[in-house]
């Protein structure tokens, strides 16, 4: 009889070791924000286009417009583009997964086109120009050898302009006349690099990371810690990519997430209003940088909307750089990965549920 007083307590022990214990918020911080950096990408792209040149820029501005446009490769390297964002830790081969856009951030290959048709279009209007003024030029000398230019009454024609000038002026007529058929050609040659779709863009990166509490001043700070980029999703709803440290090695005194696939496959491990919690860099070393170095920040929330399988919706605010955040719920368990905000506000937000992660790291 006093058995069956146990199996209670049995039960709710094997429950209490499938399912964890809840943590307290900072227990889950000081113990998981060794696993979670901070990481820098330095990138451009590269115009190749179907002559053999090649354009580069580091981006496009908030109207499509190219920044940082050249055709010298050093210009480029000198002012790459620069993203901020979080990636955490899952093995111990150095291991870090983010987002897809902060390590391999897209550009729309339309928008490229249109702006070098622009750019090559603009520098024919205004070879056209030119042309244009040469022959106002051309016009202004035939008016005034009219002009000088009489009849007798016996109809002979005679000028008042001497043989000197006539010389200066049948001189310039032949330079206009050489100018406007090279400006012609120059042209035609320029109207002729019009892109259609022969030409590709190819996104050139490095990556480095930093660690909670490293002090970060410069790129070359990240770059005492330099990773490689393994691969990145192809499915458009997975919003994920794949980074490891180039030592390939994760530091032992580093947290490291489980990816753990029986929680994915529950159906019921969010619900409404159940609180949820990230890990991660806001707005990048702006933001992160301290007295004591770079510090993560750790923000709250709740599950705010029924998730659908593609993506889960939780009240955690973020900003710029906390993309490729750990989302984890309470118990400290890792459950989404940040990658989107609402648009217009920075208080609803989106993360990729476990299962697209487990998909995503077969």
């Amino acid at each position: 009889m006093a058995m069956k007083h146990y199996y209670p307590l049995i039960t709710l022990f094997f429950l209490l070791l499938l399912t964890g214990c809840k943590k307290d918020p900072q227990e889950i911080y000081s113990e998981e924000k060794s696993g979670v950096v901070l990481i820098c990408n330095e990138f451009y792209y590269d115009i190749m286009l179907f002559n053999g040149e090649h354009l580069y820029f580091s981006g496009l501005d908030d109207e499509g417009n190219f920044i940082n446009l050249t055709g010298n490769l050093s210009d480029i390297k000198k002012q790459p583009g620069v993203l901020n964002g979080t990636g955490f830790f899952i093995d111990e081969t150095g291991r870090i997964l983010t987002n897809r856009h902060v390590v391999a951030p897209t550009v729309d290959k339309a928008a490229v086109r249109n702006n070098v048709n622009a750019i090559i279009e603009n520098y024919a209007q205004y070879i056209q120009s030119l042309q244009d003024s040469m022959d106002q030029r051309y016009a202004a000398i035939q008016e005034y050898a009219q002009e000088n230019t009489y009849e007798d009454d016996y109809g002979e024609t005679y000028t008042n302009l001497s043989d000197d000038e006539i010389t200066s002026l049948q001189q310039e007529v032949a330079n206009l006349k050489e100018q406007y058929m090279e400006a012609e050609n120059l042209k035609n040659s320029v109207r002729s690099n019009i892109l259609n779709d022969n030409f590709s863009i190819q996104l050139h990166s490095q990556y480095g990371i930093a660690y909670d509490g490293s002090n970060v001043n410069s790129w070359d700070d990240f770059m005492k810690t330099p990773c490689t980029m393994l691969r990145v999703s192809e499915d458009a709803n997975s919003d994920l990519a794949l980074l490891q440290l180039n030592s390939k090695k994760t530091p032992s005194d580093s947290y490291i997430f489980t990816v753990d696939k029986d929680l994915a496959a529950s159906d019921h491990q969010l619900e409404i209003n159940q609180t949820v919690y990230m890990i991660g860099y806001n707005n990048g070393v702006a933001l992160a940088k301290t007295d004591n170095g770079i510090r993560a920040q750790f923000t709250s929330g709740t599950i705010t909307q029924q998730p659908d399988g593609k993506r889960v919706m939780y009240s955690i605010p973020s900003m710029h750089g906390s993309s490729g955040s750990p989302v984890v719920d309470d118990r400290g368990r890792l459950i989404a990965v940040n990658f989107a905000k609402s648009y217009g506000s920075d208080n609803f937000n989106f993360g990729i549920p476990l299962m697209r992660i487990v998909t995503f790291l077969r």
